[in-house]
């Protein structure tokens, strides 16, 4: 009925002008360091974000949301085989799992780049080490506001100086819309008519512009999902099955169709 929303951030830090000889780090501070220790403040190791106020608009879900997560069909078994791993954050298992997909908020490193990584040693200070930050939000967190927390936090904790900087890259707003909603039984009639079983699910773990549909123009919005786990969603060899988007479109059509009549 939702989907997350998103907030993009790079931070740089910075060093010297130039890579120079690593024989210097008893003179000069590698960047690469220093962005170690601003990445160390955001996050627990048990997925907590440490930003003051970072959760403040974050509300629970509600019973009747919770009874429908609870109803929903996750093969947590099958989550873990697909990307290798053998337990989850917290070793979080049952509703906690489903919970924590569908409405927790995350800050999640998408990319570290700094010096050399090639074949062989270079023993080099790196000029320059940056991350890409993505935090997924929840509703009623805007990203602007949670952009501003971040830079708060980060000059509080002392890294708001020439050395490291932060810069926005893109952000969009949770959006969910009511479990009880007319349009609900509308989706679900013509999901079901075309795929011949169906899940509601309260909230999907990604993002799109749905908040710009429920939020500001006022109209209901869903999403109809038409992959799984084996997709490779953003992983090379990322793909769609024929069948599943044969389907996908067939059920938008019997949607119209509805509506139509």
């Amino acid at each position: 009925m939702g989907q997350k929303g998103i907030l993009t951030v790079e931070i740089i830090s910075k060093g010297p002008d130039k890579d120079v000889h690593s024989s210097l780090a008893a003179l000069l501070e590698n960047p690469a360091w220093g962005l170690v220790r601003a990445l160390n403040t955001l996050r627990n190791d048990k997925g907590k974000i440490l930003v003051r106020d970072w959760y403040k608009e974050v509300r629970d879900f509600t019973h009747e949301e919770l009874t429908f997560i609870d109803k929903e069909n996750f093969d947590e078994d099958a989550l873990r085989k697909e990307y290798g791993i053998t337990n989850f954050l917290n070793n979080m298992q049952g509703l906690d799992v489903k919970k924590a997909f569908e409405g927790m908020p995350t800050c999640n490193i998408s990319g570290l780049a700094s010096g050399y990584t090639g074949t062989g040693s270079k023993t080099i200070i790196p000029f320059m080490a940056v991350a890409r930050i993505d935090f997924r939000l929840v509703p009623d967190m805007l990203p602007h506001v949670q952009f501003n927390r971040l830079k708060e936090h980060l000059k509080e904790h002392g890294f708001d100086n020439d050395h490291i900087k932060i810069r926005r890259i893109d952000g969009e707003p949770a959006a969910r819309t009511p479990i009880n909603h007319p349009l609900v039984n509308t989706v679900k009639d013509a999901a079901t008519e075309v795929y011949g079983d169906v899940v509601i699910s309260v909230s999907a773990a990604g993002t799109g512009p749905m908040y710009y549909f429920a939020n500001m123009l006022g109209v209901p919005c869903i999403c109809i999902g038409g992959t799984d786990i084996s997709n490779r969603c953003h992983s090379p060899n990322e793909y769609m099955k024929i069948d599943s988007l044969n389907k996908t479109t067939t059920c938008i059509t019997v949607i119209l169709e509805k509506f139509s009549h």
